[in-house]
């Protein structure tokens, strides 16, 4: 399996994933991206040379589109169109929304096509390079790329899984929810302390080590374990409690419910001997 690659898309996600396999001794034949500033950018980044790919890209080189995804299908028409050497070639993207499909006009022209998303948030090319090395993969694709990719998986971090096509938006869903939806319920939270009088200086601060505990609780022994709190416990005063004083901002009591809903269901795991007590619970939530 090759270890050399050409690079389409010089941003973020881009140049970390190839920075990271360019220090595992991988080649990057050459880059390009939609701006020659970009494009300079990146082959400082990787000391590759600028080509306009497909342009002169020698047969059997894979191909990375590292572009926005609403660029995907206007870059892989382009690849499509002048690709001397599509046929045989492995072209992948890195969407995590969308699926190998999306590079339709490659894979008409006989191009091995997939995707690989890094599950990792890559603020910049270093720290997303130093991170990916800790990172999980999502792979979707033909079985040609699938073995390219996970060749790449391999050699970044060992950890890596196989999407079906009709499993990969549900995928990106649950992405999205252990990522950006964490930042947002967080926020909630801060707003709902300075709703309670807290000093706005301490808002931020406020809940960072019993989130950083809860998280290290989680992954050291699952989500079963880690659940505590009044729902765990069964306590009907405080959960009713909360619901009188959520009365006051429907949107927020409404999300209240449905987390507290899920979290009674992790603990009728943990405990089944409080069935009466969880009961109640779900009756005063529903």
């Amino acid at each position: 399996m090759s270890n050399s690659f050409a690079l389409v898309g010089c941003g973020k996600a881009g140049l970390s994933l190839s920075l990271v396999l360019k220090g595992l001794g991988w080649h990057v034949e050459a880059c390009w991206s939609r701006t020659a500033e970009s494009a300079s950018h990146g082959s400082e980044w990787l000391g590759c040379p600028v080509r306009e790919i497909p342009k002169g890209l020698p047969a059997g080189i894979p191909l990375i589109l590292a572009v926005p995804e609403g660029f995907i299908p206007e870059v892989e028409r382009k690849v499509a169109r002048q690709d001397p050497h599509l046929k045989g070639r492995i072209v992948i993207h890195l969407s995590g929304a969308l699926p190998a499909r999306i590079l339709n006009h490659c894979r008409l022209g006989g191009a091995k096509v997939g995707s690989f998303h890094p599950i990792m948030t890559l603020p910049d090319p270093l720290t997303g390079a130093r991170r990916l090395k800790g990172a999980t993969f999502a792979l979707e694709g033909r079985p040609e790329a699938m073995r390219f990719m996970q060749s790449m998986a391999e050699a970044i971090s060992g950890r890596y899984f196989i999407l079906s096509p009709r499993g990969k938006t549900l995928y990106h869903a649950a992405a999205v929810t252990a990522s950006n939806h964490l930042v947002a319920l967080i926020r909630e939270s801060q707003e709902m302390l300075l709703l309670a009088g807290v000093d706005p200086a301490m808002v931020e601060p406020a809940f960072e080590a019993l989130v950083r505990g809860t998280v290290e609780n989680l992954y050291a022994s699952g989500t079963t374990q880690a659940m505590t709190g009044p729902i765990e416990r069964g306590d009907r005063d405080t959960i009713e409690a909360h619901l009188r004083i959520l009365k006051r901002w429907p949107k927020r009591d409404h999300l209240y419910r449905a987390l507290a809903l899920k979290a009674l269901e992790i603990s009728r795991r943990r405990h089944p001997e409080r069935a009466e007590a969880y009961r109640i619970l779900e009756k005063l939530l529903d």
